[in-house]
């Protein structure tokens, strides 16, 4: 119902060479007073792989921001060069509410100050959009970026990116090829990046078998980038390349490289951006569905479910993505459910006591994915949050809940029959007849309360 997105796929370029001497290292002298002292001892660059290292450093820029602005305003160089030396970081660590406010404050600065500034302003603002899934707002302002400086092979890849993200392959597949045109006349650009992005356009046209050398290549770029007197070291856009081999040796039906690609892909985002990352986040998920299909269920659904958990956190909520991880769940669920029925019955315990231990753990999961939930969702996802409501039901009476599953119907059933540019017929059918059953069990529930079956807190919804 709605187009799937490729999420962990981004690979966004540095920043322009007209721009680079904006992350130009601050120092200001020392002065009497001892809070208004600000050094500068991050790296040049501001790329830390450390986790914990990330978050220091986040709260060192943040001070060094505060002091600057008390001291000389917003409007200075030096308080600007901070400000956006604090969003790489930020916009590296993917706490993009915290950007956005960032760049809510300087647009007017900016756009007033005129030249670097207000191309720097826009460049980041089409980041944290592409990040925050706002692809055609982050399309707008690349192509805005283009008209003011021109084409570059590094912003040429970031429009190829955006392109492929709205599902414009073949616009896509032409600036990726311009973005190569322009790196052979000697344009700053990232090669490994291009060629990723290439291969991925190549790999969504059906072309997967075709794409993989160039996306082994852009690996192997990467590698080699990233190697010092012969040790490899980590970095995040390394995993991201191994995400995208994985994948398309997932569509060639080779499930074990895949799931070599995406372990050694999900190990390194671990170590670089942390446990709690949406790129961990992605990386867990797919790796999850690849261990579930080579019979390793144990392991795959963890993965899966923390996925789950990592993705109902995270800033940039996708809503999309949640309902596939839940309803993935949901499905493999239901082979370990049969087994301990059938276990049960032999053992004269309940069947339905396993139901209600596998499905209950989402409960709580499901219940804070809701409060997520608010009108841009209604506005923008309309057909998502239908069947996202409609899968929640289904797991809830699968749990026994049928207080909360008559609820999430009745949600279900409110979005499907807003839903203009689908039939939801047979949808709005399946959910009527779940909301019998659940009607029809509700008496049976409450005849007979069972403390450790889940609590959906059921009521209204933020929609």
């Amino acid at each position: 119902m709605a187009a799937l997105l490729l999420a962990g796929d981004e690979v966004l370029p540095p920043a322009l060479p007209a721009l680079a001497h904006l992350h130009a290292v601050l120092k200001i002298g020392t002065s009497a007073a001892g809070d208004n002292v600000i050094i500068d001892t991050d790296s040049e660059n501001g790329i830390i792989s450390d986790p914990e290292e990330c978050l220091a450093q986040e709260e060192r820029l943040e001070e060094r921001l505060r002091l600057l602005k008390r001291k000389e305003g917003l409007a200075t160089d030096r308080t600007l060069k901070q400000a956006f030396k604090l969003m790489d970081c930020l916009i590296g660590q993917y706490k993009l509410n915290r950007t956005d406010e960032i760049l809510e404050e300087l647009a007017p600065v900016c756009a007033e100050r005129g030249g670097d500034w207000k191309v720097k302003h826009i460049q980041s603002t089409a980041f944290v959009r592409w990040k925050q899934y706002k692809f055609k707002e982050a399309l707008a302002l690349f192509l805005q970026q283009q008209e003011i400086v021109g084409a570059s092979a590094a912003l040429c890849e970031n429009i190829g990116h955006t392109y492929s993200s709205i599902g414009d392959l073949p616009k896509a597949e032409e600036y990726f090829e311009r973005a190569i045109e322009l790196l052979k006349r000697g344009s700053f650009g990232n090669r490994g990046g291009i060629y990723m992005g290439l291969g991925l356009v190549r790999d969504r046209l059906g072309k997967t078998r075709e794409a993989l050398p160039i996306l082994e290549q852009a690996l192997e770029h990467y590698q080699k980038e990233h190697t010092k007197d012969f040790v490899q070291l980590d970095s995040s856009i390394i995993a991201k390349a191994h995400m995208s081999v994985g994948k398309a040796h997932e569509k060639l039906g080779e499930k074990a490289k895949a799931a070599e690609h995406m372990a050694d892909a999900l190990a390194i985002f671990r170590r670089t951006v942390g446990f709690d990352s949406p790129l961990t986040a992605n990386a867990m998920g797919c790796l999850g569905k690849v261990r579930c299909e080579l019979g390793q269920m144990k392991e795959g659904l963890k993965l899966l479910k923390d996925a789950l958990r990592l993705e109902i956190q995270k800033d940039a909520f996708h809503l999309e993505t949640v309902w596939e991880l839940l309803s993935r769940l949901k499905d493999l669920h239901m082979d370990e459910a049969k087994e301990r029925q059938a276990s049960a019955g032999t053992k004269g315990a309940s069947p339905l006591e396993a139901l209600r231990t596998i499905y209950g753990q989402y409960v709580p999961l499901v219940e804070a994915a809701k409060l997520r939930i608010g009108a841009q969702q209604e506005r923008d996802e309309l057909g998502t949050l239908a069947v996202f409501y409609k899968t929640a039901a289904e797991l809830y009476m699968l749990a026994q809940d049928y207080t909360g599953g008559e609820h999430l119907c009745n949600e279900a059933l409110r979005c499907f029959h807003k839903v203009r540019d689908f039939d939801c017929s047979g949808l709005i059918e399946g959910c009527e007849m779940l909301l019998n059953i659940a009607k029809s069990n509700k008496p049976k529930q409450a005849a007979t309360p069972d403390k450790t079956a889940p609590s959906s807190g059921a009521g209204p919804s933020s929609a």
